[in-house]
């Protein structure tokens, strides 16, 4: 559940390919941790203001040093894979939140329609190519992510 606006809101929970896609982005990104200096999150609450309001990112990236805390504040890059029952005003209010919060980076990733977009405080758009990268974590090519999510369960 997220807390946004004094309720309780529930999360769509991801089916397989939503899921496997997280493992397969948090994989990714773990193996940069120690080179890049950046910690991976999976589900971990945000605080995006002081009403409070909290968020629940599929994924999020911190630089270290921070300070370890029950609840993330203003992680580097937040990750949203979209869930089937996922609807656009809900996501756009998330990246919101996320924006709003100082968060400097934000990805919704759809494992279903194989889309990318991108957000910051520049706006929101689709990338030209697979690939989208920030400073802290490098480029992470979502072609050979979505490649992965073909590959037979055998």
């Amino acid at each position: 559940m997220e807390y946004v606006d004094g309720q309780l809101v529930e999360r769509k929970v991801g089916e397989y390919l939503h899921s496997r896609l997280q493992c397969l982005i948090a994989l990714a990104l773990g193996l940069r941790e120690r080179e890049r200096r950046f910690r991976v999150f999976t589900e971990l609450r945000v605080r995006v203001n002081e009403e409070p309001r909290y968020r629940i990112p599929d994924i999020c990236v911190k630089a270290l040093p921070h300070q370890v805390t029950p609840i993330l504040t203003q992680p580097d890059l937040a990750i949203e894979i979209v869930s089937p029952d996922d609807e656009v005003p809900e996501m756009l209010a998330k990246i919101g939140d996320y924006l709003a919060a100082g968060i400097p980076h934000v990805w919704v990733v759809d494992p279903y329609k194989r889309t990318l977009v991108e957000a910051d405080q520049a706006g929101i758009r689709r990338p030209a190519s697979r690939l989208l990268a920030t400073p802290l974590v490098g480029e992470i090519d979502f072609a050979l992510l979505f490649q992965q999510l073909d590959e037979p369960a055998e």
